[in-house]
């Protein structure tokens, strides 16, 4: 007994531990008060082709581009204005399935794997550019177990997501004027 409840106990801390990476620091650059949105590229690639109908690149795209639009605003960083830094963001969203891997995937979403890059211009002159690599999506202990089961064969857990992609990407943003 006392053996496996060791390995249950050592599987839920890999599983608790997610990953990290320590990401280089984006030197700090004069930049203008607030920054117009130039562009986001919505890369989404898969390994599985699901026979449930998950959201499209199109609609990640503008889930993301509303995200990050509102985020900016709600903190006074957007702007329209021509005279402002213009910002540009490409992503690579890897949508995971479990068991993808494997001889048997499933249609159930795993935790999404992504990178972005946001680069900031002044007119033509890049200023500066963050970039972020092979992230993954933490979820809350009951969402793990969700995905542990294979259960989370809707739409609404890739809001989730892409919330937390977009928190993330204003975050960097906002974090240039700091």
């Amino acid at each position: 007994m006392k053996k496996i409840s060791l390995a249950i106990i050592i599987a839920l801390s890999f599983l608790m531990s997610g990953c990290g990476s320590s990401q280089p620091s984006v030197p700090k650059v004069q930049t203008s008060e607030k920054f117009k949105v130039g562009g986001i590229k919505f890369y989404l690639s898969e390994k599985v082709k699901s026979d449930i109908k998950y959201h499209t690149q199109e609609e990640f795209t503008t889930m993301l581009t509303d995200s990050i639009s509102s985020s900016l605003e709600e903190k006074g960083y957007l702007s329209t204005s021509p005279d402002m830094n213009e910002i540009n963001i490409k992503v690579n969203y890897q949508r995971k399935y479990v068991g993808e891997d494997t001889p048997f995937p499933s249609d159930s979403l795993a935790y999404p794997v992504f990178s972005y890059n946001i680069t900031v211009l002044d007119g033509t002159k890049e200023l500066t550019e963050i970039n972020k690599n092979d992230m993954q999506y933490r979820g809350s202990f009951t969402m793990n177990l969700k995905v542990m089961a294979a259960q989370l064969k809707e739409k609404k857990y890739e809001i989730d997501f892409i919330k937390a992609l977009s928190n993330s990407i204003a975050k960097d943003i906002i974090n240039l004027k700091s």
